[in-house]
């Protein structure tokens, strides 16, 4: 238990501080609530016209696919640096790790994620 005393000692400041902060922030700060600020659009400025059509959500899908996509790759750096000592065995799950990304790129591609119609 002694060791993880200092990270125990660390997390009872940080929490003390959060705690703290709100207290302060709770009762130092400004309270002029108007309707405009309690109003739930986000900048405070009502609609002037409400949206003709909805919003595409492609681009959406392509940044999480690429996001998915690029941490896989980024997998296989530590198993090309550690291939030699993983021999045959690590060449054979490296292999089945792309086949695995390939097919779900390959499954991806075919379903339209990556056009921009």
């Amino acid at each position: 238990m002694a060791p993880f005393v200092p990270i125990l000692i660390m997390m009872g400041l940080a929490f003390a501080f959060v705690v703290l902060v709100t207290i302060v922030t709770f009762i130092l700060g400004p309270k002029k609530p108007t309707p405009q600020k309690n109003a739930p659009y986000e900048c405070g400025i009502s609609e002037i016209t409400p949206p003709q059509r909805r919003f595409p959500i492609k681009y959406l899908v392509t940044g999480m696919l690429f996001i998915i996509f690029d941490i896989e790759a980024a997998s296989l750096v530590p198993m090309a640096v550690l291939m030699k000592r993983l021999g045959v065995t690590g060449l054979i799950e490296l292999v089945t790790f792309i086949a695995i990304l390939l097919v779900a790129f390959l499954y991806v591609w075919r379903k339209g994620a990556f056009t921009w119609e």
